[in-house]
């Protein structure tokens, strides 16, 4: 049976990550544009009117707005309420999966920073330094103060005839392995890249995202994070591609979809129809090397690779322990 203490605690992380959710959606907003989060104070971005405070209660400000700024009536992102309920539900997660301990306080930092860079990478591109570096500093600090499970590490030392016997210095050994492991294993796969296509591949953003990733992981659920995610991104990759596929022959003038006027679509859609046709034409005219790029739009965008990764992490924190287990049940 439930303790009702512990729904307590809960429901208090969670309002607590929903506070902090709120405070990290201005981090996403301002740090990557190089501004500062304390000054000025929260303001609409279309009028530039402050935003009063009781129109910045976390996620209930949004829902009783519409949606929209009292004083100019422009539409706020649906990344505000998004990022404020992920961050609560990642709080009360935590404590739910690990209890009144260290460890809670530990993946309630690192899951905070994980958002933050999901949403600016998704964003902007930008895994910034101040989430990255200080992330690495701060988990391998809780590597110390709140040992995970580093049988990992404890299993790699025998080759090496080495052994640790105190569980602290085990777990910081972990957590500096599992950076290493992490940053050095796409350090590798963007240094490969370079030398073949003499372009970056992969940015150091997110070389920095998995040094942080191991050092709060250790390098068990480190690995399964490097596993996961270019799975992940592939699969996301695929899906764009069939989706452009079908938009081109939606787009296409000789194709054997009838024009848009036979269809009974409303105009709005028709005219919308007609946007996204233009916009395709536009994609295939010949790249700055002069070689067309006709029928593969896609593959002149960035993918967000930090997305996936944090994705992955983020994930690992509540199912990399189950997750193992059952591969290991298949072998």
């Amino acid at each position: 049976m439930a303790n009702p203490l512990d729904r307590f605690f809960e429901g208090v992380l969670f309002v607590v990550g929903l506070a902090m959710g709120s405070f990290l959606n201005v981090c996403i907003s301002r740090i990557p544009r190089d501004e500062s989060v304390v000054r000025p104070a929260s303001h609409c971005r279309e009028c530039g009117k402050a935003i009063r405070w009781f129109d910045n209660v976390p996620l209930l400000s949004f829902f009783l707005l519409r949606g929209r700024c009292r004083d100019c009536g422009a539409r706020i992102s649906l990344r505000y309420p998004a990022v404020e309920l992920l961050t609560g539900v990642v709080f009360a997660a935590c404590y739910a999966g690990y209890g009144p301990s260290w460890v809670t306080l530990k993946f309630c930092v690192f899951g905070f920073l994980l958002i933050g860079l999901i949403f600016m990478d998704a964003e902007t591109g930008l895994l910034v330094h101040e989430f990255t570096y200080s992330g690495i500093v701060l988990g391998l600090l809780f590597s110390w103060i709140a040992p995970g499970d580093s049988s990992g590490t404890s299993l790699l030392l025998p080759l090496f005839h080495k052994q640790v016997s105190s569980l602290r210095w085990l777990s910081l050994l972990d957590a500096v392995l599992g950076a290493l492991v992490g940053a050095g294993f796409f350090y590798v796969a963007w240094a490969l890249y370079y030398l073949a296509r003499k372009r970056h591949g992969l940015g150091f953003g997110d070389i920095a995202l998995m040094a942080m990733v191991g050092a709060f992981l250790g390098m068990k659920l480190t690995v399964l994070v490097i596993v996961c995610a270019p799975i992940l991104t592939l699969m996301y990759i695929v899906g764009l591609l069939l989706w452009e596929a079908v938009c081109l022959v939606v787009a296409k003038p000789g194709g054997k979809k009838a024009p848009a006027e036979k269809t009974g679509l409303p105009p709005a859609l028709r005219q919308a129809q007609g946007a996204e046709a233009e916009s395709l034409e536009l994609s295939a005219s010949p790249d700055a090397e002069g070689e067309s790029v006709e029928g593969q739009p896609f593959l002149q965008r960035e993918i967000p690779f930090g997305v996936f990764l944090g994705g992955c992490a983020l994930a690992a924190i509540f199912v990399g322990e189950a997750v193992w287990r059952w591969y290991l049940g298949k072998l």
